[in-house]
C-alpha cells in the first residue's frame, strides 16, 4: 500500500502530460508524418510546410467530437483543470486551438481528476468521509463551526487511542489542503471539489468505512 501511495504522490501534471504525448503520437503518427514530408524550410519562424492536400486535412466532426468529450464529462471541477493546462500550455508558447487539443485537455483533465480522488480516498478517515457527506446535505448553505467540532469532538471518544490528542485544526487541515471543505467566518462549507469526490465514491462503490 505505500509503495503504490509513494507512486501517486510521484506523479505530477508533467508525467501525465509525457504519457498524452506519447498517445497524442501515436493516434497522429501519419499526420506528422505527413507534415515533416511537407517541410520546406525550419527557421526562426519554426517549420514551414507546403499546403496539404484537401484530401489530408483535418475536418472538423463535431459530432465526434462531443463523443469523446462525453466519455469524460464535464463539471465545475473539470472546466477549472482545463483553464489551468490551457494557461500553463499558452504559457509555454503551445497552441490550444483545434478539436484534437480540445479533446487532449478534456481527457488529461479527467485523467488528473481521477488520480486526486484515489490519492484523496487512499489517505481520508471514513469519518471525514461522513463529514463531507453531511455538508453535502447543506451545499450552498453550510453547517456552523460548532456543528464541525461537535463531530470532531464525537470521534475523538469513539477512537481515543488514534484521535484523542488531535485538534480540531489537525482533523480538518486534510480536508482543507486537498481542498474538499471551505472556511467562511463561522461556516464551513463543501467546495465542488468534494461534492465530486462523494459523487465518484458513490458512482465507483468504493467503501465509504475507511479506518478512523
Amino acid at each position: 500500500m505505500n509503495d503504490i501511495q509513494e507512486l501517486l504522490n510521484a506523479i505530477t501534471w508533467h508525467h501525465l502530460a509525457f504519457i498524452f504525448a506519447l498517445a497524442f503520437i501515436a493516434i497522429f503518427k501519419q499526420p506528422l508524418s505527413e507534415l515533416i514530408r511537407r517541410t520546406t524550410k525550419i527557421g526562426k519562424e519554426g517549420l514551414i510546410a507546403g499546403s496539404a492536400p484537401e484530401a489530408q486535412r483535418e475536418k472538423s466532426n463535431p459530432e465526434a467530437v462531443q463523443q469523446l468529450l462525453d466519455v469524460i464529462g464535464n463539471s465545475i471541477v473539470i472546466t477549472d483543470i482545463e483553464s489551468r493546462v490551457k494557461a500553463e500550455l499558452t504559457e509555454k508558447g503551445f497552441n490550444t486551438d483545434g478539436d484534437t487539443v480540445k479533446v487532449l485537455i478534456r481527457h488529461l483533465a479527467g485523467t488528473q481528476l481521477l488520480l486526486k480522488f484515489e490519492q484523496i480516498h487512499s489517505l481520508i478517515f471514513g469519518s471525514q468521509i461522513f463529514l463531507l457527506k453531511k455538508l453535502n446535505e447543506v451545499a450552498g448553505q453550510g453547517k456552523p463551526l460548532t456543528f464541525v467540532n461537535d463531530h470532531i469532538d464525537y470521534i475523538k471518544t469513539i477512537y481515543p487511542s488514534g484521535l484523542g490528542e488531535w485538534t480540531y485544526d489537525q482533523y480538518l487541515s486534510f480536508m482543507y489542503g486537498r481542498l474538499l471543505l471551505v472556511r467562511h467566518g463561522d461556516m464551513i462549507h463543501i467546495t465542488n471539489l468534494g461534492v465530486e469526490y462523494l459523487t465518484w465514491v458513490a458512482r465507483n462503490g468504493r467503501s465509504e468505512n475507511n479506518p478512523l
